[in-house]
């Protein structure tokens, strides 16, 4: 009969979370993930399987997290604006500065194996839909027909936000990654006028 685990499967998984924001991928040991858990490595495999797949559930964690922390009534412009505000203040509140965990990841991807890259391209993908939605919606409260240039502007703004969390992990102040939000919203009110 098997055991009952003697552990709470969440705390488990918010160490994972931790542990491979902090250090990255590559960087994440074994000895690294039973420390923060508390768990032996034995029991770290046998419950949550190999170091990708440990990764893999801290992903999926690190994405419920955005999406909870993404949630607003805001839509259209406003939803834009209040995006790129909740994405500075993500990135300022951090007393780490570990930037995003899936944006960290993606130089180190090639060493994953197809499930999990396929996990870090759906997670990037996830917040550019956000984005194309916000957009869609500030669209069709203007007066420009013309939305040939949607895809265009969907990747600008997914590269501004990605651009934030990159320079707020090199330590860049609040003031310049504000600049940065502001301008996006500014780009959008002038594309939409």
């Amino acid at each position: 009969m098997a055991r009952p685990r003697e552990f709470d499967e969440e705390q488990v998984a918010e160490a994972l979370l931790q542990t491979f924001w902090n250090l990255g991928y590559a960087a994440t040991t074994l000895p690294h993930l039973s420390s923060a858990s508390g768990l032996g490595p034995g029991s770290l495999y046998a419950a949550f399987g190999n170091k990708e797949a440990m990764f893999g559930i801290a992903v999926d964690r690190y994405q419920a997290y955005l999406t909870e922390a993404f949630m607003s009534d805001a839509r259209g412009l406003e939803g834009i604006r209040t995006l790129f505000n909740k994405v500075v203040s993500l990135t300022v509140k951090d007393p780490d500065r570990r930037g995003c965990l899936v944006v960290n990841a993606v130089p180190e991807s090639k060493a994953l194996t197809d499930i999990t890259q396929k996990k870090l391209r759906n997670g990037l993908g996830d917040f550019r839909k956000l984005i194309r939605r916000r957009l869609i919606e500030a669209l069709n409260n203007s007066n420009l027909q013309d939305d040939t240039n949607l895809e265009s502007l969907t990747a600008s703004l997914a590269s501004s936000a990605v651009g934030i969390r990159v320079l707020g992990r090199a330590g860049m102040g609040r003031k310049h990654l504000q600049s940065i939000a502001d301008g996006v919203v500014m780009l959008v009110e002038g594309y939409m006028e």
